[in-house]
């Protein structure tokens, strides 16, 4: 098998990372992981061996753990992660028992760590579907074998819990991350952490051809799961409680992994790639932050949440501007089909039992009501929250009302200065009454707050580029782009009279979208939708799903008929909110996703 070459300096070759959104002042960000908040660090039980600090069990010096070398940015919820060279892959075997020797002990985090051991016995490309794995030192020996007496916040090796957090943005191939501050406070709770890395659109084999296109990223991460659950007696920690998380694509593959347990179209993908077959892939849990999803109906969402805003700004790509009549048309379209496609779904809401619609036009109906209602929520979460004093923030809560206050935000293209902004005056279209906010209605709260970010056709893009993740993620072997949406052929058709330049210039390609066997086929295995209800899947146990209330990348309607498809379809424990002041990325409230984890786990 042949993959990808590959240049490096230094030996090393760091991943690009994109950098998420931040705003300072608002103190409920998760700052990447778990908060430590809930109790003092908890100190290891139990014989840890005698292995010196900072060496290997054979006597080798450890990795660096830590902050990275080369200083750039994270996408939020990654620590260091870095692309090994093939030399430093561990494979071979697929049972850990045969890397004993390899575990590394890390003074800083006290904890042991096995890096860039390869999943599969047939990988596609070893570098991106390798693994590391960190234990707390008191559940492991000196010589790689289980401390079966240790102790953290009451987990032992055989109860504490797995924590399985992929890196993926954008669809993008993600490498394995490296323990440290980032994510160390997993240890510090008795967890075990596990970075997978994974394949995604560009990757590419030596000879060109594409090899990370759908359903590929998410094949690797199922091909992970199963390699922890082979080697369950052989490493700390429970394969029967593994939790996924991830955020933005990589939460949408966390809802995915969630809700496609096990299913049989899968495993050919797995065979391919020497998966081990004699092992489920299911999860116990899954943590979805901003999951893109749906990409189906993606771009009817986004234009039926964002119909009435027809000026962009994406300060991530450096594009904006006005649409065009074509885009507004488009667009109007889109949003029409969005309404119809609500209504086949047939959606309940399971706290009052009403049948979830949209009427004509899509402002108005009860599944309306019940976003309105989410946003609603969400801000007097937050707003009680400051009230009572319980976020770090340095303003009150009359001064955030107001916007007297200043926050920081990334200005132009990635990588751009951070500029220091004015806060919002939320007055404007919010209303407090000390206990619960009301909005005037969703297209004021978005003009004001929460603008929109992309242009038409936001995910399957008229003008397909290095912008086009969905795009990308949509490929083939051979085609780095391919359009997808099978609802722009008819939309086109519709405007023909109208808008015949266009419909020349963009018919072709979006035509070749219907009867694509191969197309429908990975668009099915990329959406949750499809499964979620069927016997035939392994469904979580508990599902989390978490939006930012300032999110643009995606319509926040996506994640909420994530949610009511899972509370309506099967009998998981389905936790979904939108979080107040947050954009795209891990948005949470500092401590929450650990208070969830305990209680799912020690319940």
């Amino acid at each position: 098998m042949m993959w990808k070459k590959r240049f490096y300096q230094g030996g090393v070759l760091f991943a690009a990372a994109v950098a998420a959104a931040s705003v300072s002042g608002c103190g409920n960000a998760a700052k990447d992981v778990p908060a430590s908040e809930h109790g003092a660090e908890p100190a290891p039980d139990g014989n840890q061996g005698s292995a010196k600090d900072g060496q290997a069990p054979d006597g080798k010096e450890a990795g660096e753990g830590g902050t990275g070398q080369d200083g750039k940015p994270f996408y939020a919820g990654m620590s260091m992660s870095q692309t090994p060279d093939v030399s430093e892959l561990l494979q071979g075997s697929l049972d850990l028992k045969d890397f004993r020797d390899k575990w590394v002990y890390y003074d800083e985090y006290d904890c042991y760590g096995l890096e860039y051991i390869v999943y599969c016995d047939n990988p596609a490309d070893p570098v991106k579907e390798c693994m590391n794995i960190y234990v707390p030192a008191a559940y492991m020996n000196a010589d790689g074998t289980i401390n079966e007496k240790g102790t953290v916040n009451g987990y032992t090796a055989a109860t504490a819990p797995i924590i399985y957090q992929n890196g993926i943005g954008g669809y993008a191939e993600a490498d394995a991350s490296k323990i440290s501050a980032r994510n160390s406070d997993y240890i510090k709770q008795g967890y075990i952490f596990v970075s997978p890395a994974s394949r995604g659109k560009e990757t590419q084999s030596e000879d060109g051809t594409y090899i990370g296109k759908s359903p590929a990223g998410l094949v690797d991460l199922k091909a992970g799961i199963r390699f922890l659950k082979a080697n369950d007696s052989e490493m700390a920690g429970d394969a029967n409680k593994i939790i996924s998380i991830g955020i933005s694509a990589g939460g949408a593959m966390s809802a995915l992994l969630a809700s496609t347990g096990n299913a049989k179209n899968y495993e050919p993908y797995l065979r391919e790639i020497g998966a081990v077959m004699d092992q489920g892939d299911d999860v116990y849990a899954a943590q979805a932050y901003c999951p893109i999803t749906d990409l189906d109906h993606a771009d009817q969402a986004y234009e039926w949440m964002y119909q009435n805003l027809q000026t962009y700004n994406n300060s991530r790509s450096g594009e904006s501007g006005e649409s065009t009549d074509f885009e507004k048309a488009v667009s109007a379209q889109m949003a029409s089909g969005y309404v119809d496609y609500i209504n086949s779904l047939k959606l309940v809401n399971t706290k009052t039992g009403e049948p979830l619609t949209l009427n004509e036009g899509g402002r108005s109906g009860s599944f309306y009501d019940y976003m309105v209602q989410e946003v609603e929520d969400a801000a007097s979460v937050y707003l009680n929250k400051l009230s009572e004093g319980s976020l770090n923030v340095p303003y009150t809560l009359n001064d955030y009302l107001k916007g007297n206050y200043t926050k920081q935000s990334s200005g132009g293209k990635q990588g751009g200065d951070v500029k220091t902004e004015q806060g919002t005056d939320l007055t404007s279209f919010l209303s407090w009454d000390g206990s619960s906010a009301k909005i005037t209605s969703l297209d004021d709260y978005l003009a004001d707050y929460n603008p929109r970010m992309k242009s038409v056709m936001a995910f399957d893009n008229l003008e397909m580029n290095e912008n086009s993740g969905e795009n990308l993620e949509f490929g083939d072997e051979t085609h780095q782009y391919l359009h997808f949406d099978s609802y722009m052929p008819d939309v086109l058709e519709n405007l023909k009279a109208d808008y015949p330049e266009e419909y020349a210039k963009y018919a072709e390609g979006y035509d070749a979208v219907i009867g694509d066997k191969a197309l429908a086929e990975r668009k099915k295995l990329l959406n949750p939708l499809n499964y979620i209800g069927s016997d035939s899947v392994d469904t979580a146990e508990h599902i989390r799903i978490r939006v930012g209330s300032q999110d643009g990348d995606t319509s926040l309607s996506t994640s909420a008929v994530l949610a009511l498809s899972l509370e309506n379809k099967t009998d998981v424990d389905v936790d979904y909110a939108l979080v107040w002041d947050q954009p795209h990325g891990n948005a949470d409230y500092d401590g929450e996703l650990v208070q969830w984890i305990e209680k799912i786990c020690k319940e």
